[in-house]
């Protein structure tokens, strides 16, 4: 199978051999912000899945973990580094200035969402770079990551397993409607944001905490 003009085809017969591993492998590739193709080895693990080769939860598992652990070094290296570095290094991996001014202003106004959900935005990877940049806090930047990739591991790998032997044919109907999956994106990152700005998430989890705790007063 070619990819980018690439055969792929002995990388797949090697990540079957190495199973969850190869998946972990995969997407900590793409996590460093290396220009890998992780969504086509996901998709390929949900082919395996489906052939009973793999466990759709322990595959989709492994691969949002190598993925959240790969993003430390973009991280610490935005968090380190800052802006002149990024800026400096940026081009060697088609980080563009005026990508880096876009992602900026975008990271500024919307923050963690944007951590969240941008990377399944044009910001991909990059966000790592930001969230270090803007000191966010090692444990927020390590779950909103996994909050952010799961979904879109799930979306792959439970695509490659639907479509079994056809999930090669899966690459065609991510380009042709990656569109609609941009407007629900779009659609989330707006709900969280404005979920952020009113507080509802705080009121609720006080009013669960003191409903939690008055039952507990009644036993």
């Amino acid at each position: 199978m070619h990819i980018w003009g690439i055969d792929f085809s002995q990388l797949f017969d090697f990540a079957a051999q190495l199973g969850y591993w190869g998946a972990a492998a995969a997407l900590f590739i793409e996590g460093l912000t290396i220009p890998f193709p992780g969504g086509t080895f996901l998709l390929f693990y949900g082919f395996l899945a489906s052939q009973g080769k793999t466990s759709l939860l322990l595959a989709i598992s492994s691969a949002s973990l190598g993925y959240t652990i790969a993003c430390t070094f973009p991280y610490w290296l935005g968090r380190v580094g800052g802006r002149p570095v990024l800026l400096h290094y940026g081009r060697y991996i088609g980080f563009s200035q005026k990508r880096f001014e876009e992602t900026e202003q975008w990271f500024s106004k919307f923050g963690v969402p944007i951590v969240a959900f941008g990377r399944l935005l044009f910001f991909r990877n990059y966000v790592s770079y930001f969230a270090g940049l803007n000191q966010m806090a090692p444990q927020r930047f390590y779950f909103y990551t996994w909050l952010g990739v799961t979904p879109w591991v799930i979306y792959m790998v439970v695509l490659g397993y639907v479509l079994g032997s056809n999930w090669r044919y899966a690459l065609t109907l991510v380009d042709r409607y990656s569109w609609v999956g941009a407007l629900l994106i779009v659609a989330m990152i707006g709900m969280v944001y404005w979920i952020h700005q009113v507080g509802i998430g705080r009121r609720f989890f006080n009013w669960f905490a003191e409903r939690w705790s008055r039952k507990n007063e009644k036993q």
